[in-house]
């Protein structure tokens, strides 16, 4: 198929609509590699620079991912892609490939740091804990539960709405704060928890990614640390 130089529809529009039609139609599969910018120069008879706008838009609309140093791939569009080393809430991880995050909050509570906590978040023997654990929805598909342990500064997130809201957002947006770095621990578990397979509809022995991390603020003081279990084909994790 060539592109039309005499329209007024741009060449990029063109060729991203095609590569569109190709990624619908089946032509281009689900994590499948497609053909190079130089493939596609010579294919279709454009500018490299045509090539990299519509790769940009298909991009934008989440049918392409490019990863580095590999090519650019059509995207799992059933898979959430996260990148580990960013630190970013799972609300906008959603919202950046055209999903619609959702929260059910299990519990939130005050409670004694325990050794743990106090190790993780270098907190003195008798500290407190603000304690947050949440069902994580993706258009309303139970994707991830979260276990998140707060330093008792995060305390007045007891008094916060965080059903069906984003933590991130509401510490940015009301009370301007952010996080600057986040280390992460990655491993595989298999659910034996009967909670955990009720709330993620899930069978004995189902295989989880669990991520356990330590999120610091930008003055590097530990605010919290943080267990995600995840439903591993409901996700795809990029280190």
């Amino acid at each position: 198929m060539t592109l039309d130089t005499k329209i007024s529809v741009p060449l990029y529009i063109q060729l991203k609509n095609i590569l569109q039609k190709m990624i619908e139609n089946g032509t281009f599969k689900e994590g499948e590699q497609i053909p190079t910018e130089a493939v596609l120069c010579r294919r279709y008879h454009v500018s490299r620079i045509t090539v990299r706008n519509a790769l940009k838009e298909l991009e934008k609309e989440n049918l392409l991912q490019k990863i580095q140093g590999k090519g650019t791939f059509v995207s799992e569009r059933n898979k959430l892609h996260r990148t580990l080393s960013v630190v970013a809430g799972f609300s906008e991880v959603c919202r950046e490939q055209n999903r619609v995050p959702g929260a059910k909050v299990v519990k939130s509570a005050i409670e004694d740091a325990s050794e743990d906590d106090i190790r993780e978040l270098n907190l003195p023997a008798d500290a407190k804990v603000y304690v947050l654990e949440r069902i994580r929805y993706a258009d309303n598909i139970p994707v991830s539960i979260e276990y998140n342990r707060f330093t008792e500064d995060y305390s007045f997130l007891l008094h916060e709405n965080l059903n069906d809201n984003s933590l991130y957002d509401l510490l940015g947006k009301k009370h301007h704060i952010s996080f600057k770095k986040s280390v992460k621990i990655l491993e595989v578990i298999f659910c034996n928890d009967y909670d955990i397979m009720k709330y993620l509809s899930l069978e004995p022995g189902y295989p989880l990614l669990q991520i356990t991390s330590v999120v610091s603020d930008h003055d590097d003081k530990k605010v919290y640390r943080s267990r995600q279990l995840i439903i591993g084909d409901k996700f795809k994790l990029m280190i």
